[in-house]
C-alpha cells in the first residue's frame, strides 16, 4: 500500500481548471487501479502554506541555540506547522504536483511550499561528495496548464525546470510531466488539448 500525496496549486478550486480537471482524471484512474492507496490533497492556497519570515529565522535561530523555551506562542504554532508539512511530504511514497504556469514560473504558493520542504538533512544532505537527495525511489508527476505552447522545448518555462532540479536533488529521478498547453493559442482546439491531456493522465496513472 502506498501513500500519495497530491499538491497542487490553484486560486479557484471551484472554478473550471484545465490542471485540476487533468488531475482528477488521474487522480480517478489512480484510485481505481490502486483502492487501498492513501491519497491526500494538500491545497497549498486554502491549507495556507507555514510562511518563511522574520518570525520564522527568529525561531530557528532560538533552536539552534537550545533556547526552544524561548519560543513565543507564535513561534511554536509556526514550527509546529512547519514539522507537520515537513514530516507529511516525506511520509509520502508519491508526489503529484498540479498548476497552472504563472509568468514562465509556478505560482508563488507552491514555491513557498518546495522552500518548505527544501531542508537539509531531511529531504538532502551535504557531503564530502556531494550533495545526495534523501528521498530515492519516490514516484513523482507533474500536472501544468499553460496558454501558449513551452514544451517540449521547455527553455521558458523555468517553473518545471526549477521542480525538476529540485526534486532531483531530493533524489527523486522518475518524474513524469503531463503537461495540458496552448488553449490561449488555439482556443478552437482548446477541447481537443484537454482530452489528449485526460488521457495522458489516466495512461500514466495506470502504472504511477
Amino acid at each position: 500500500m502506498a501513500n500519495v500525496l497530491i499538491i497542487q496549486a490553484h486560486p479557484k478550486t471551484e472554478d473550471f481548471s484545465y490542471s485540476l480537471t487533468v488531475a482528477d482524471s488521474f487522480i480517478s484512474t489512480y484510485k481505481e487501479k490502486n483502492p487501498e492507496d492513501n491519497v491526500t490533497i494538500r491545497n497549498v492556497y486554502t491549507d495556507g502554506v507555514p510562511p518563511i519570515n522574520d518570525i520564522t529565522f527568529d525561531a530557528w535561530l532560538k533552536l539552534k541555540q537550545a533556547n526552544s523555551h524561548d519560543l513565543s506562542s507564535i513561534q511554536q504554532e509556526m514550527m509546529t506547522k512547519h514539522h507537520d508539512w515537513l514530516e507529511e511530504f516525506i511520509n509520502h511514497d508519491k508526489y503529484v504536483f498540479v498548476n497552472p504556469m504563472y509568468n514562465h514560473f509556478l505560482p508563488a504558493e507552491m514555491k513557498q511550499y518546495i522552500d518548505l520542504v527544501s531542508v537539509a538533512r531531511k529531504t538532502f544532505k551535504y557531503t564530502e561528495d556531494g550533495l545526495v537527495g534523501l528521498l530515492p525511489d519516490r514516484k513523482v508527476v507533474h500536472i501544468q496548464a499553460a496558454g501558449g505552447y513551452y514544451h517540449p522545448n521547455h527553455q521558458t518555462d523555468l517553473g518545471a525546470e526549477y521542480l525538476k532540479n529540485t526534486l532531483n536533488r531530493f533524489g527523486c529521478s522518475e518524474i513524469d510531466s503531463i503537461y495540458i498547453e496552448g488553449m490561449s493559442a488555439q482556443p478552437e482546439k482548446a477541447e481537443d488539448i484537454l482530452n489528449a491531456a485526460k488521457e495522458k493522465a489516466k495512461l500514466i496513472a495506470n502504472t504511477f
